[in-house]
């Protein structure tokens, strides 16, 4: 009897021993940015997200015109009020205008202007062509008013975000986000992006790899989605390491048995 106490004593002990190593999270799954950099390497950052973002039916862009007239300037700017740029500056005098399903919009005076294709840079030109027909001595200012992301699955804070400025990383992202849970899979942090033409595309970036920083993906733009996938052990209530409570309790158990 004591010999076989002993052995499923013995046993218990290699179990716990077993489930304690094996059920720890391994580092190649949690730490970001794994592979070598040597310290004078350097990236070659992507363009202003401003200049690659092509505008999209249903975005909303702020607008305002200047003007030394202080009636035309209210002309222009019917529903004058105050915003705040994604690079914190505060606007004064801007007036929503919405791209319809022809990414178009409705100015006054000048009427209608298509924006099709055009990134911001591109439909400022526009704009500014189009009031140049009919009014001179003007300051133009075109912002982006649609500048939010949503981020959904393992990290603190889900939700929509509004992007603090032009130019956002996924790790901008993440942190603003409150950063990963302890379930967040890493590897796999799916973002899913429209084109111009309501087209849904979905990219996979493995945050592990340093070569993550050179995806297209790697940059958000206005309107991304990005979903953080669980790891496969969330289903089991296990956190970063397996239970202690639950190996205790599996200890416990064994050396019952054994003694009776």
């Amino acid at each position: 009897m004591k010999i076989g106490t002993n052995r499923i004593s013995l046993i218990a002990a290699c179990i716990t021993l077993i489930l304690t190593i094996t059920s720890c999270i391994p580092q190649k799954h949690i730490v970001l940015v794994q592979d070598a950099i040597p310290e004078e390497s350097t990236f070659q950052t992507t363009q202003e997200i401003t200049e690659r973002y092509v505008l999209k039916p249903n975005d909303y862009l702020y607008i305002s015109v200047s003007t030394p007239n202080a009636e035309l300037s209210t002309f222009y700017n019917p529903q004058s009020g105050q915003a705040v740029s994604g690079t914190g500056e505060r606007l004064q005098q801007f007036y929503y205008y919405g791209l319809d399903d022809d990414c178009c919009i409705d100015f006054p005076v000048t009427g209608r202007i298509d924006l099709k294709g055009c990134n911001l840079r591109e439909a400022k030109q526009r704009i500014h062509e189009a009031i140049s027909k009919t009014l001179t001595g003007f300051t133009l200012i075109v912002r982006l008013a649609t500048n939010t992301f949503s981020i959904l699955g393992e990290v603190n804070k889900q939700g929509q975000h509004t992007m603090s400025r032009d130019q956002m990383t996924i790790f901008d992202a993440i942190s603003m986000a409150g950063g990963f849970t302890s379930y967040a899979k890493r590897r796999e942090v799916k973002i899913l992006r429209r084109d111009e033409n309501g087209l849904v595309s979905v990219h996979v970036l493995d945050l592990t790899k340093g070569n993550s920083m050179e995806s297209d993906y790697y940059y958000i733009y206005p309107n991304d989605v990005i979903y953080v996938r669980p790891m496969w052990f969330k289903m089991f209530g296990f956190g970063e390491i397996f239970s202690l409570s639950l190996v205790t309790s599996l200890v416990t158990l064994y050396l019952l048995i054994a003694q009776l």
